[in-house]
């Protein structure tokens, strides 16, 4: 397939890497900044096109599809430029940073041919994918997830959009803890209520969104799961979760899990799952998405999951410490 690529920062290699590696070509770049078009064809020999203006590319290149890398506030607008022309859109998370543009991109996504996934990259994972095997005739009734990592003065200042609730949406849960919120509600289900509590903690003056958030939420079954997370501390430690169901307690840090006490190992005694690089999720999700396209399927990972961990996140910065439901609006 004819693949174009929208936003040409940090992920951007990463997804050129997983783009070739599944024998799609790379027919178009797209940078406000015109020499990183320039830099990434010279790296990977791609001889795509250039463009400066995303617009003008979905208007004058043939594509089946169109990878949207870009800062937040931008993913909306430009989901919903692609389907406009029934161009297949994946799109980095999160998928939207406001109730307005998750209705815009529905209302888009009913109106085009094509088709629209969402970079929920962690759900390919082998540890998630045993832990979505071994809970699946159970269901979850208490869960957690933790996240400690630093996010200093100097990581903000890569970017006038970050840090900013205008351009980024948010702090740390919409940037960084919306991945381990996917996993949890996408192993325990989409919960009906949520009292969440935001704070800038270390970054008072630097930036106009939180650095920590604490969330409970509440689900269907009666029980409920809560995510901690925090860019306030000075070593990025890896993300700690536990699931519990019955009798069994699972426990998952990086890509290490722990079934009621004992690591699930190999018949040597070493960790089955072991630390992962990133980007290897990445790569399992974009084969999967346009092995779906080729065979015309639908890939699992669309609007309607996409814009789930975006409405908690949101219904997270209404909730100002009270318990509220989660709504699809404001």
């Amino acid at each position: 397939m004819k693949v174009g690529i929208i936003g040409l920062g940090a992920i951007a290699p990463l997804h050129i890497r997983a783009l070739l590696s599944c024998g799609q070509e790379i027919v178009a770049l797209c940078d406000c900044d015109g020499e990183k078009c320039k830099a990434l064809n010279a790296e990977f020999g791609l001889n795509a096109l250039e463009y400066t203006d995303y617009k003008e590319m979905l208007q004058t290149a043939d594509l089946d599809s169109v990878h949207i890398c870009t800062p937040h506030y931008l993913h909306a607008e430009m989901t919903c430029a692609a389907l406009a022309r029934d161009i297949n859109v994946l799109c980095e998370k999160p998928l939207a940073i406001s109730f307005e543009q998750l209705t815009e991109l529905e209302q888009a996504v009913q109106a085009s041919k094509a088709q629209l996934g969402v970079c929920f990259q962690n759900r390919y994972n082998a540890s998630v994918l045993y832990i979505k095997e071994f809970f699946k005739d159970k269901p979850i009734t208490a869960a957690s997830a933790n996240l400690n990592w630093c996010r200093d003065e100097d990581y903000y200042a890569q970017g006038a959009w970050r840090g900013t609730k205008l351009y980024e949406g948010g702090g740390v849960m919409i940037n960084q803890a919306i991945h381990a919120l996917d996993v949890l509600q996408w192993l325990c289900g989409m919960p009906k209520t949520v009292l969440a509590h935001i704070s800038n903690n270390s970054l008072q003056g630097i930036i106009d969104v939180e650095d920590t958030a604490y969330g409970l939420f509440t689900l269907e079954n009666g029980g409920n799961f809560v995510i901690s997370a925090t860019n306030a501390a000075k070593h990025c430690f890896p993300i700690f979760s536990m699931f519990h169901a019955g009798e069994d307690t699972v426990e998952l840090s990086a890509d290490n899990i722990i079934v009621n006490g004992k690591f699930v190992t190999r018949s040597d005694g070493l960790p089955i799952f072991g630390k992962e690089e990133w980007g290897v999720g990445h790569v399992h999700l974009i084969h999967a998405y346009y092995e779906c396209l080729q065979k015309g399927e639908k890939f699992p990972i669309d609007f309607y999951e996409g814009e789930k961990a975006v409405r908690l996140i949101l219904n997270m910065y209404r909730s100002n410490g009270k318990e509220i439901p989660i709504t699809r609006s404001r």
